[in-house]
């Protein structure tokens, strides 16, 4: 009888090992996205940069048509009529590299450039608005 008492009054519950496992797969999982989740946050701010850029480009060719097609002298030049105020920054938070290159014998008109994750511009991660793709693996 002295059994069943016992059994009456148990409290239900996990035990310490049931415990421990869920917390160890609980780390397992929290270890794995601290390694993926900022590979995917440096892969859409090379996307949202290169999308932006194609914007910017956009509004760059319409200004040439309204303007006799004289590239702007700035991206500044662009606000507010065809860019609104700070989207002359890419994703990384740095200001697009642009010049005009009318008459110098330049493929293009102009040049618009982010300097990517590492924000040096002369680096690999560079970003030309002339010779991206939209889709990327970086």
């Amino acid at each position: 009888m002295q059994t069943r008492n016992t059994m009456k009054h148990a409290r239900p519950g996990f035990s310490l090992i049931e415990l421990t496992a869920v917390l160890v797969i609980l780390g397992i999982l929290m270890a794995g996205a601290a390694v993926a989740v900022p590979k995917q946050v440096k892969k859409a701010r090379v996307k949202s940069t290169k999308t932006s850029m194609q914007v910017i480009k956009t509004q760059i060719n319409t200004f040439m048509v309204e303007n006799a097609g004289d590239a702007p002298t700035s991206l500044a030049q662009l606000i507010p009529d065809f860019m609104e105020p700070g989207s002359d920054e890419d994703s990384f938070e740095r200001k697009y590299y642009y010049t005009a290159t009318p008459g110098t014998g330049l493929a293009h008109p102009y040049e618009l450039k982010s300097s990517g994750a590492d924000k040096e511009f002369g680096t690999i991660d560079d970003i030309d608005v002339w010779t991206m793709k939209l889709k990327s693996n970086n």
